[in-house]
């Protein structure tokens, strides 16, 4: 890859990763909830699940999932139940409170999302998708074996993947010390979720027709 075309790839990642999306509002909404040290195991788990989409992408299964569309489908049909589970759980959470007895201090609070939903959610994150295959379209030769661009192409999205969700979630985390009540905790998190189905049910019902 020349140097004036590693530079808008760069570029483009970078967009890609800081601009709005589903993994930045759940992370703004977990951070604000639980604290941006509860949030990192949501953080890392979008930071694999994702790049471990773009290998596969760079790797060719996208060609896989283009001869059998109905595998692809299928994943993502069953991926959308798992996304309506995730936006409930976010509109439902609740900040850790503590409950004291004359025995013990017991801290209840619904927990935050963890690696495994997080990287899993990556399949079926419409955002991701796209900036995966358009990355790949515009920047690789997927006639091409492994290489160093590949690799440079990887390296990049892990860079910035890690650090866009990082300040999301550090900026939700600021704006959970804003909010004064449960109450108003709350209707955040209830906001957060909304947004997040309206960003993606355009894709969900696109998908359903396939069925």
């Amino acid at each position: 890859m020349e140097v004036s075309n590693f530079a808008s790839f760069c570029l483009f990642a970078v967009i890609s990763a800081f601009t709005p999306g589903p993994n930045n509002m759940m992370l703004a909404a977990s951070a604000a909830t639980f604290g941006f040290r509860a949030t990192w195991p949501h953080i890392l788990g979008i930071t694999v699940g994702f790049n471990l989409m773009v290998v596969a992408g760079l790797l060719g299964l996208n060609e896989l999932f283009s001869a059998f569309p109905l595998i692809y489908n299928t994943a993502r049909y069953a991926a959308f139940c798992f996304l309506l589970y995730l936006c409930w759980k976010i509109a439902t959470a609740t900040a850790p409170q503590t409950v004291s007895d004359e025995s013990a201090s017991i801290t209840t609070a619904s927990q935050p999302i963890g690696f495994w939903s997080a990287a899993i959610f990556q399949m079926v994150n419409p955002k991701a998708v796209i900036v995966i295959v358009s990355a790949i379209t515009a920047y690789t030769d997927v006639s091409d074996s492994l290489s160093i661009t590949h690799i440079a192409i990887a390296g990049v999205f892990v860079f910035v993947t890690i650090t866009s969700t990082a300040l999301w979630s550090y900026a939700g985390s600021m704006i959970g010390r804003l909010l004064e009540n449960q109450r108003q905790l709350r209707l955040f998190n209830i906001i957060m979720a909304g947004l997040l189905l309206a960003a993606l049910a355009p894709v969900m019902l696109a998908s359903m027709k396939l069925f």
